[in-house]
């Protein structure tokens, strides 16, 4: 089943599947801040207002309440999430 990234500022996707959130975030073309990929940095902390995810491997970072790791989780519902910063979308090159 699909589920839906809604992120506070009022943009909204349905991610594949497979994806982690980073990369389904990344593929809409949506500005995060990221490093390691792996868990490790805890560079790609957004907050999770609302929904469930699951992790694809154990971080190391120290993830405080109510925050989640992008790089290294997968929906399990449909998620809210509010971007540091605010949601900015890359500009395209064309």
């Amino acid at each position: 089943m699909a589920h839906i990234v809604k992120i506070l500022e009022g943009f909204s996707f349905i991610p594949r599947k497979e994806l982690t959130l980073l990369e389904a975030l990344e593929q809409e073309k949506v500005e995060v801040e990221y490093q390691c990929r792996e868990g490790f940095c805890g560079s790609c902390q957004v907050t999770l207002i609302d929904g469930e995810v699951s992790y694809t491997t154990d971080p190391i970072a120290f993830i405080p309440e109510g925050r989640v790791l992008a790089c290294c989780c997968q929906l399990k519902s449909d998620v809210t999430i509010e971007i540091p910063g605010g949601c900015k979308l890359k500009k395209s090159n064309l």
